[in-house]
């Protein structure tokens, strides 16, 4: 039993301290900002689809499939004036250089807080479906709140307060097989 005691005292001593946020001054409240998320340009290649919990389950399975089903798409029109054989050559060639082609598009499904629990069932979903890879992975996420007077009038002289704490956010990532 003290040998137990002694070994709980030494992982206590161990670990980091929690660093706590400081308190709200009086007469103050929190005012939370939208996550930050990072630009993304039109040709990115890992879509991310952002998940809430009033985020219908159904339409964002439907998002992550036209995406990867935009993946698929890759072979250009076929030559409008080439006959039936040249277009069987095409198709022979474009299945021998299969091997060749780039990896398969991954479209990230991201959520935090209260939507961890519809992106873990849509990773679910996935999983079930037989032809998609599913990968989790958890973040911590800075989200920045500020601090502001309750009352308008009071502290306008005063400045706006800032702060971050954090998030935690689980991000499922889905490709084809």
């Amino acid at each position: 039993m003290a040998k137990s005691a002694t070994q709980h005292q030494q992982h206590q001593q161990h670990r980091e301290p929690i660093k706590k946020l400081a308190p709200i001054p009086q007469g103050c409240k929190i005012q939370k900002r939208p996550l930050m998320r990072p630009q993304l340009s039109a040709s990115s290649k890992s879509p991310t689809i952002y998940v809430s919990s009033h985020t219908p389950f159904v339409s964002a399975v439907k998002r992550v499939r036209k995406l990867l089903a935009k993946s698929l798409r890759t072979a250009g029109p076929a030559p409008k004036n080439a006959s039936l054989q040249s277009r069987v050559e095409s198709l022979k060639q474009n299945t021998a250089s299969a091997s060749d082609r780039p990896p398969a598009l991954v479209v990230t499904v991201a959520g935090t807080g209260k939507a961890i629990e519809k992106t873990l069932s849509l990773a679910s979903w996935f999983e079930q479906e037989g032809d998609c890879n599913v990968c989790l992975r958890t973040r911590t996420v800075g989200a920045v709140d500020d601090i502001v007077p309750r009352e308008a009038g009071e502290g306008e002289g005063e400045a706006d307060e800032s702060r971050v704490r954090k998030v935690s956010c689980l991000e499922v990532l889905v490709s084809l097989k």
